[in-house]
């Protein structure tokens, strides 16, 4: 291993039962490019399929730049994620889940570029393309390339794990952290806070949408029932300093998801969340425990 003092980079990917997928995220980051140290530190949570050996075999193939950390006994994702997070050596850490890839040799470089050459920033993304049943697609249009935190919240989308560089430092972790589903979504506004965000208009990264993917394991129902409760969460952290965004935000999720829920005939579902919606100012696990 580089000497950890060097480091420039920590590059963070958890993976469980990626066995399909882990070999090319992991050629994705050995790959780059660059005229400093880095580290891809991988998160191998007890998976039942083979993504520890194949995780295993690549360490011994690239044993200065891959850190494992193999747990004994499965963590769960937002254990796995922050802890793993939490072991990288570099003054910045980039994310790549066990599922995606990176397709710019030149990513890491080009991020640390600019967050060397931009202090008040505390977060670099990019664009990125998402692969659905073999057929890679460009994603959501950001009109803006300077964010906030404001940002973040107004607009009805996050930006995209693969694309998420940022400054160690700025990565906090709250107890209300840990209890989130929406790990990705919860870091990149605790990140916010401690400056701005930078987006680069180059594609350098591929997001993949499967039937294993986080997206995918909860019931739409219970997705949003989880990113209320980070909100709400996030809106007590900050001292309600977002609050109207916030509401504004929860309103218009609570608005689409009962659309969608009546034009599928989900009774039942639309009917709680038209009682959610209407008591939009109270965490919906204090209604009714949704945490599965």
């Amino acid at each position: 291993m580089a000497d950890q003092q060097n480091i420039m980079v920590s590059v963070s990917m958890i993976t469980y039962n990626h066995e399909k997928f882990i070999a090319e995220a992991i050629e994705g980051v050995v790959m780059q490019k660059t005229n400093f140290p880095f580290e891809l530190v991988i998160g191998e949570d007890c998976s039942t399929d083979s993504t520890r050996a194949i995780c295993i075999e690549y360490q011994k193939k690239y044993p200065d730049t891959i850190k494992l950390r193999l747990p004994d006994t499965n963590q769960g994702m937002m254990l796995n994620w922050i802890n793993n997070i939490n072991s990288g050596q570099g003054k910045y850490t980039a994310l790549c889940d066990g599922d995606d890839y990176w397709s710019d040799p030149y990513k890491l470089q080009k991020q640390v570029d600019f967050m060397e050459a931009n202090p008040d920033f505390a977060m670099c993304s990019h664009k990125v393309h998402t692969l659905m049943c073999g057929v890679l697609d460009e994603n959501i249009e950001i009109e803006k390339d300077v964010l906030t935190t404001e940002d973040l919240i107004q607009k009805d989308w996050a930006l995209l794990t693969a694309s998420i560089f940022f400054r160690k430092d700025a990565h906090k972790t709250p107890d209300w952290y840990y209890t989130v589903k929406n790990g990705d979504y919860a870091l990149q506004l605790i990140v916010s806070l401690s400056g701005k965000i930078k987006f680069l208009p180059e594609y350098m990264a591929v997001y993949r949408q499967h039937l294993g993917g986080m997206s995918s394991t909860l019931k739409p129902l219970n997705q949003t029932a989880w990113m209320v409760y980070l909100l709400h969460e996030f809106n007590k952290y900050t001292n309600k300093t977002y609050k109207k965004s916030i509401i504004e935000r929860i309103k218009r999720m609570y608005k689409l998801q009962i659309y969608y829920a009546k034009g599928y005939s989900l009774r039942k579902a639309a009917a709680v969340l038209s009682l959610y919606q209407k008591l939009i100012f109270i965490n919906p696990f204090l209604i009714e425990s949704r945490r599965k």
